[in-house]
């Protein structure tokens, strides 16, 4: 059960910091709404924010917790660890320059359909204050890898939940005083207290590294694996920019629709599959029973995914009034952003696989094909997305119909590809049958009652009850399991 363990430890950290995420975004929502700003802000924000979801989600930690691990048991990790701080930071720092210095020309290759609007400039200002989010992040993401690796996943998941507390601290009480300012604000403080976070954890593992010029043995090597483990995760974080390329050229809002939606698209994604990814990524890379974990990696990761997706597609639009409907966000906000969130929601099971199955790749040392499979589903989201948003006339909602449909070919060329098939399929075909089902049960009952906006804040706990309570009535070994285990430790607390 230890990969359940960690991905709850790491899972409930990232909940947290995601409900605080969207007070964050309810703030924003509330003072500027969907406007000119929001807009300028997503855009300015969007290169900075990919960079935490390359580096903090996946890219970094696919190469370095493999080699660290090894060198962990060797007991000559140290080195290693010294020599990689050193080279990344200079790295993350140049990186970061080139951002500030060519904000101009990064905004008009990443939106050029903002060239002509009115708030270029200002996206253009906004961005080069936010690139220095990068240097904070890309250090958070180090240290978060280093601490994954000693199998501590809470701290560096509530680490991004800092981030958002501070932000929207910033939003709440500096608004008034510094208008848009306050965004800007929101994220450089948020990133540095996001990356001192990390610190206390560090000291006591006694993992704080020491800047050195000397080359590690096997610097070269995480070279080697970290280029195509990034292409990967790169290729994968390309969605975002697709979007916010093609969104460009749409009416004012579209952007801003886009992450409004997204925000609540990536709860289920970063607080389920990152955890059950990154912990199955640090379990195989020990080679700790790997036919049993990846099974139960697939079935875990599906019986939250499958109800997940049904509430979002229900509940899409009173999701969005509860956390948006306010201030200067309207209810045709309202209805537009909702049907974008419920459109988002149905590539969730395949994306959440993705993630699981691109690990196992990973701890082999092989990063070709999940590079391969990002690069798929990236074009097909492109082709796709243009075909639904512009030849359909579907508007922003085709954009997100285009990234739903580009993970069920992500997902398959990695299925296809993955010639063991270490997994047993009947165990996992038992769980998906009884998900299906049980999710079915949990949508009709959230149809048959339908709920306000502020009758969610209930209704979800019953219907997460209501699917789980289905799912022991259906005897599922997995359901019963967990029973058994919180059963167990409450009987011995």
């Amino acid at each position: 059960m230890g990969l359940i363990k960690h991905s709850l430890s790491f899972s409930i950290a990232t909940l947290i910091s995601r409900v605080l995420g969207y007070v964050r975004d309810a703030l924003i929502a509330y003072y500027f709404g969907v406007s000119s700003i929001s807009d300028a802000f997503f855009v300015a924000f969007r290169l900075p924010n990919t960079f935490r979801r390359l580096f903090g989600e996946g890219g970094f930690n696919a190469a370095f917790i493999p080699i660290f691990a090894k060198r962990s048991k060797e007991g000559t990790e140290k080195s290693f660890l010294n020599s990689v701080f050193t080279y990344y930071t200079l790295f993350n720092l140049i990186t970061t320059l080139i951002g500030i210095l060519f904000a101009e020309g990064i905004i008009r290759l990443i939106a050029p359909g903002v060239v002509k609007k009115d708030y270029f400039d200002l996206a253009v200002f906004m961005a080069r204050f936010l690139f220095s989010y990068l240097f904070f992040v890309g250090l958070s993401a180090f240290f978060m890898a280093v601490l994954n690796t000693r199998g501590v996943f809470f701290i560096p998941a509530f680490a991004q939940a800092v981030f958002n507390m501070v932000f929207a601290l910033c939003l709440a009480l500096g608004v008034d005083l510094f208008g848009y300012y306050a965004l800007i604000l929101g994220v450089l403080l948020g990133g540095f207290f996001q990356l001192l976070f990390h610190l206390p954890s560090v000291l006591s593992l006694g993992l704080l590294p020491k800047p050195t010029l000397k080359r590690d043995k096997d610097l070269s090597l995480l070279l080697k694996r970290l280029l195509p483990a990034l292409m990967g995760f790169g290729v994968a974080q390309l969605s975002f920019f697709i979007d916010t390329f093609l969104a460009s050229f749409l009416a004012l809002g579209a952007i801003s629709y886009l992450y409004y939606a997204n925000r609540i698209f990536q709860l289920p994604l970063g607080a389920l599959s990152v955890g059950v990814a990154n912990s199955l990524l640090s379990l195989l890379s020990r080679e700790v029973d790997p036919r049993n974990n990846i099974t139960l990696a697939f079935r875990f990761i599906t019986l939250l995914a499958l109800p997940a997706t049904g509430g979002l597609i229900v509940l899409s639009k009173d999701i969005i009034a509860l956390l948006y409907g306010r201030g200067r966000f309207s209810q045709e906000d309202v209805y537009i952003a909702g049907s974008v969130l419920a459109v988002y929601s149905l590539g969730l099971v395949f994306f959440s696989l993705q993630k699981v199955l691109s690990s196992v790749f990973f701890a082999k040392g092989d990063t070709k094909r999940p590079v391969l499979s990002s690069l798929f589903a990236v074009f097909s989201e492109g082709l796709l997305a243009f075909l639904f948003a512009f030849v359909l006339k579907l508007g922003v909602v085709g954009l997100a119909l285009g990234t739903a449909c580009s993970s069920l070919v992500g997902f398959g060329y990695l299925l296809f590809s993955w010639k063991e098939k270490s997994i047993d399929l009947r165990a996992y075909a038992n769980s998906l049958l009884r998900g299906f089902l049980a999710t079915l049960m949990m949508c009709a009952f959230l149809i048959a009652i339908k709920p306000s906006p502020y009758q969610l804040l209930y209704v979800i706990p019953t219907a997460c009850i209501i699917y789980w309570f289905i799912l022991l009535l259906f005897k599922e070994p997995l359901a019963l399991r967990l029973l058994k285990g919180f059963i167990k430790k409450g009987g011995n607390s």
